[in-house]
Parts: C-alpha cells; structure tokens; sequence
C-alpha cells in the first residue's frame, strides 16, 4: 500500500524493533511524519510469538501517552488487517549513530547538552512507571535545531518498585549484567546502565565492551572490564564510574545522575524533567478517564476501576498522601526542599510511579486535557 488515511508513503527511512519505517506526507497539511509498519500476527505464525500484537499496542499507547519535548510523539495508529501503521512526528535530523560516525566523539561540553537532554527523558519515563528497556545510540534522534528524541518504545514496559521484571530486551552492547545473568530486575537501573553506555559513546566515539566473539562481549560487560581513554576529564570519569556498575544496587541513582557535578557544569538550572503539577489521586475516579485506559487495551474498565479504587482505599497509599501533603506544607512555608524520592527512602511519592494504574490514570487524564 502507498498510502495510509491522509498520509502517502515516500521513501523508507530506517528500520524499527519490530518494523519497517516509512516517511510519509500529510495531503492536507503538507507536513511530514514517520510511520512504522508492524505484521500482526496471522492465526498461522502465534505460536511463535503470541506477545508481538501486545507490544506493538503498548508500544502505541505509552508512545502517545508520554508527553515530553524529547520522547517522539505517536500521532495517530491505524489497526489494518494485516499491519498496523503507528504514525510518529517526524524528526528531520538525523540519528546520533550517523552523527557520531562522521563527528567522532563530542566534546563534553556538547555531550552534557545531549546527556542532559536523554536523562530528563528517561527520567520522565521512570516516574511515569515506564521503562525503555531498548535505549542505545541508535534510538536517539537528533532534531533539526540539534535537540535530541528518544525513539522506539517497542520493548518498553510498566513497572512496579515493589515488583519485578524478567524479559532480556534491547541491544547487547547496552544490556546491563543482570540482564546477561537472567536476574530479575525492578526497571529503571537498566535503562540507567544504557544511560552509561550511550554517554561513554557520546565522549569517547566508540561502545565501551566490544569483541568480535559473542561470549566474550557478554564476558566484558559481566566484569565491566572498560577501558578510560587519557583525555576523559576527571569529573566525567567519575559519573561513568558510578553508573556503569556491575551490582545494580551500587549504581547510580537517576536523583545521583542529576545532581553530579559533570551533568550541572555550566548550567545554572536544575535539569527539567517536564512533569505536569500532580496531586494524589482520590475517590470517586473519572469514568472518562478509565474508559479512555480501557481502550489503550491496559484492561477492561471494571476491572481497572476496582483495582484503582482498591489501591486508592489501601492505608499505605492513604500514608504515603498524608506525608506528601505535609512535604507539600512544609516547602509552602521553607522554600522548596528535595522530596524523598523512592530510590532514596521508603517514602514513595504518591504522584509518581507508585503504581503502573495511577500512572496511566494521570497520563491518560493529561492526554485528555491537552487535546480538549
């Protein structure tokens, strides 16, 4: 097919997760976006991989969900009969790969712009309760006007700080150790140690564990054997220590990442993560917002109405509001101070990433708000 609603297809442009991407022009507007094509999955083929339908949907419901100038847009999504066409905002640039291979490694000075850029992204993820899963240098896309996108959320998923995840995703040469040994993990440290890995790229022009033979890759990046080139400032040597850690409880936090002297120099303002003014969430709930949940396929909308009621009636949940509106009281009447975070205390703060639901309510209540 050459053509998709107003969209017609011009060239291919790339290859995704699990797709073929095509640029595309809009016959009303004139305006240009990148559309990814996935199979679905034929009743013949599901029982290779009966996940791959689910993916694409979550795919297109947190691309559209998430809403931050450096995470590329999901315009539309159209379900056909043998393919579904996810309509992306174009990012006329180019790919931070191809930047980097005619560039060479970037001064720190440019790769703490883009650094800065990348964690206020992921960052935004995490406390929405998603997790990339899939971050390399391949999955960063460089804007006209030099400001990078972070692409491709076809191996992203929900996570939960009080459970955990067990699927190997993403790219060798950025999976994180405890992913090499099959350990089960909460979500954001491995998006972190791709962090690492793609920021050792920025500053030093190449992937910090290589070897042509697989086993011995894995062997490298199992005992962090990396290797600091002379010309590394101090500063910036010490953030790639601190993150690139085999033992994810020893690594760096995202809260660490921001407040290191490398990611600050130079700048006067705190990184912003672009999060909306939340309060916790109460009862009675929106039935707009649910229905609108259940139609990104996160459940059916009585079912996600009792499990939010039930989370939202628990007495940790009700805790949690309490000490969160008295952090609010007391930086009404201090000046702001840092709100414990739940990497840093048992504390988690009801309005961020305390459960995949309330985060998919507040996302879904935003998406709703901004298109009324």
């Amino acid at each position: 097919r050459h053509s998709i609603g107003d969209w017609t297809f011009t060239q291919n442009v790339g290859a995704g997760s699990m797709g073929k991407v095509k640029l595309a022009i809009n016959s009303e507007t004139g305006e240009y976006s990148a559309v990814k094509i996935v199979p679905r999955i034929s009743k013949k083929s599901n029982s290779q991989d009966p996940n791959k339908d689910l993916r694409t949907m979550r795919e297109a419901a947190i691309s559209s969900l998430l809403h931050h100038p450096h995470i590329c847009n999901l315009r539309q999504l159209f379900l056909m009969t043998n393919h579904y066409y996810l309509v992306f905002e174009y990012v006329n640039g180019g790919q931070m790969l191809d930047y980097i291979i005619t560039h060479g490694r970037l001064k720190e000075k440019q790769a703490r712009r883009f650094a800065r850029q990348i964690v206020s992204a992921v960052e935004y993820c995490h406390r929405n309760s998603v997790v990339h899963r899939d971050l390399k240098i391949e999955n960063i896309l460089i804007s006209a006007t030099g400001d990078i996108k972070i692409i491709d959320f076809g191996l992203s998923n929900l996570y939960s700080p009080q459970s955990l995840l067990n699927t190997f995703c993403g790219s060798l040469y950025f999976a994180a150790p405890e992913l090499l040994n099959a350990r089960r993990y909460v979500g954001p440290e491995v998006d972190i140690w791709s962090f690492g890995v793609v920021l050792y790229v920025l500053v030093c022009g190449r992937v910090p564990f290589d070897d042509q033979s697989m086993s011995a890759l894995r062997g490298k990046i199992r005992n962090c054997e990396i290797e600091y080139p002379v010309w590394l400032s101090p500063s910036c040597k010490d953030l790639l220590c601190r993150i690139l850690v085999v033992n994810p409880h020893n690594r760096a936090t995202m809260a660490q990442i921001f407040e290191h002297p490398w990611m600050n120099k130079g700048y006067t303002e705190p990184i912003d993560v672009y999060m909306p003014n939340r309060t916790p969430l109460s009862l009675p709930l929106d039935d707009n917002v649910i229905q609108s949940m259940a139609e990104f396929e996160f459940g059916d909308a009585k079912t996600i109405k009792s499990d939010l009621t039930r989370i939202l009636s628990s007495p940790e949940y009700q805790e949690s509001c309490n000490i969160w509106r008295r952090i609010k009281e007391k930086n009404e009447r201090n000046g702001p101070s840092t709100v414990p975070t739940g990497s840093s205390s048992d504390y988690l703060d009801p309005t961020r990433a305390y459960d995949p639901l309330i985060s998919l309510y507040y996302l879904v209540r935003e998406r709703l708000d901004r298109t009324k």
